[in-house]
């Protein structure tokens, strides 16, 4: 009966409690010498960001206008996605969004990148409304995917390579 009880409480806790979590999948490619930056986060929290910290009223789902919608996804994204490459900060640009079943693909391309030794990642998406807000950072190099956890008392994560 414990075990049940336990089990009960588990799963209350979750949809009560929910937890909130976004991706950031980043890729090197050598060809272009770019790291291809791909974010994933939930539709419900992205909006309900938006609309605190702009002052704003919108429907991700369905915008008024999808122009103004883009550039405050752009402008939230970027100022709040920060990666140093060896040091150094490079070119970047904000290349769009696009929705997928409950939530949204936010594209960026870091430009100029050859070789890396280290990748420092900063990355505080929702950490202003969210407590519990984890974001994974999932990074391929080389052939090799490293993966980590930021958090808002951890928010900054530094990738070493060879």
């Amino acid at each position: 009966m414990t075990i049940l009880i336990s089990i009960i409480t588990f799963w209350a806790s979750i949809f009560l409690h929910p937890f909130h979590v976004s991706i950031c999948e980043i890729e090197h490619d050598e060809e272009t010498k770019a790291l291809q930056v791909s974010e994933r986060v939930f539709l419900d929290d992205l909006e309900e960001t938006l609309n605190k910290v702009y002052n704003v009223r919108l429907d991700v789902v369905n915008p008024q206008n999808k122009v103004y919608l883009d550039s405050l996804i752009k402008d939230y994204i970027l100022s709040h996605l920060e990666i140093t490459i060896d040091g150094k900060q490079k070119k970047r640009k904000y290349i769009g969004h696009e929705i997928e079943q409950d939530a949204l693909w936010c594209y960026i391309e870091y430009y100029g990148v050859k070789k890396m030794k280290s990748v420092s990642i900063t990355n505080t998406i929702f950490f202003e409304l969210f407590d519990d807000q984890n974001t994974l950072i999932h990074f391929k190099y080389n052939g090799k995917t490293i993966s980590k956890r930021l958090t808002k008392t951890r928010p900054t994560e530094v990738f070493e390579f060879e």
